[in-house]
């Protein structure tokens, strides 16, 4: 595999891998045999890449092969006894699954579309406290804020996404 197609893999694998995890852990109820899937499946992707499509749905893909994985792993459980759900109600499991990752992914796509509203310095501090994990006081040194001003402003932007986002909800009748 060239060093460019090596890089997308890796970037969409990172891009998707907590919803993949979500979605394994979400079919087999145990942290330990999700993450013995998780790993089985990126092998498998990575194996496979070559066979995906660039500008398809990488996530949908990705869950294909990761049910797979994990009705491979429940046949090997079947043997020790230790499964939870039988795979009928396995299968009537996943729809039900895959459109709540399609109701997250679009709750996300409406975030995204709200912060981009707040402008430069609302992004900058959004990203800050939550991407970065840093604590007002850190934020505010930083910015030059007073800590008392920098708590009104994170008020301030919490209130205008919520708004958006609830707007946008409302219009979409998703609410």
């Amino acid at each position: 595999m060239d060093s460019e197609r090596h890089k997308l893999f890796l970037k969409l694998l990172m891009e998707h891998q907590a919803k993949i995890y979500s979605y394994i852990l979400s079919l087999v109820s145990n942290y330990t045999d999700a993450d013995d899937i998780l790993q089985n499946t990126s092998e498998i992707l990575w194996r496979r890449f070559d066979q995906f499509q660039p500008g398809t749905n990488f996530l949908s893909w990705s869950l294909k092969c990761a049910y797979l994985e994990t009705l491979n792993f429940r046949k090997k459980q079947a043997r020790a006894r230790h499964l939870i759900f039988d795979n009928e109600t396995l299968e009537q499991m996943v729809p039900v699954l895959n459109d709540g990752f399609k109701t997250i992914d679009h709750r996300h796509e409406i975030l995204e579309r709200c912060l981009g509203k707040v402008g430069e310095s609302g992004q900058k501090i959004i990203k800050m406290r939550y991407n970065m994990d840093l604590r007002p006081k850190e934020i505010a040194k930083r910015l030059g804020y007073p800590v008392p001003r920098l708590y009104k402003v994170i008020s301030k932007l919490h209130s205008t996404l919520l708004s958006c986002i609830e707007r946008t909800l409302r219009v979409e009748g998703l609410e």
